[in-house]
């Protein structure tokens, strides 16, 4: 197994996990716009669902993931693109957002855990904290893209 510091693209492209493509960018504005929404439903499901507002956040994270991938003209391959996403987004961003990045793991984790297995398992607090994480992951994923 690749240790995680030393993954690149070309780990990526060489293991059949992701292709190149041309840049998409109005997929990529499709994802963020999506990044959005979820982020703002997140915080509207407080109230009703913890473990769905967690989903929600994770999956803004994801989307916001999915813009920078196509920005950069590549789309993930096979089934576990949720993987895929975050050993991407672990390469772009780890050494400058690693505690964000780790975050985005485990949440992953998590979410699979809420939706797939036990229902409530997740804590307003956690809820809460994903909800921040996505805002300041979408922030800098943002930064990245220029928009």
């Amino acid at each position: 197994m690749l240790s995680v510091m030393r993954m690149n693209l070309s780990d990526l492209l060489k293991g059949d996990k992701i292709k190149k493509i041309e840049p998409d960018p109005e997929q990529a504005k499709e994802c963020l716009a999506a990044s959005e929404r979820d982020l703002k439903l997140a915080k509207k499901m407080l109230s009703a669902d913890l473990d769905w507002s967690f989903a929600i956040a994770y999956n803004s994270m994801l989307q916001a993931t999915r813009a920078l991938m196509f920005t950069d003209g590549y789309s993930p391959i096979g089934e576990s693109y949720h993987i895929i996403a975050i050993d991407y987004a672990k390469i772009k961003f780890e050494s400058k957002f690693r505690e964000i990045i780790l975050l985005f793991s485990d949440m992953r984790k998590k979410r699979n855990e809420a939706v797939y297995w036990e229902v409530g398992i997740i804590s307003e607090h956690e809820a809460k904290y994903a909800i921040e994480c996505a805002e300041k992951f979408l922030k800098i994923v943002r930064e990245k893209l220029g928009v």
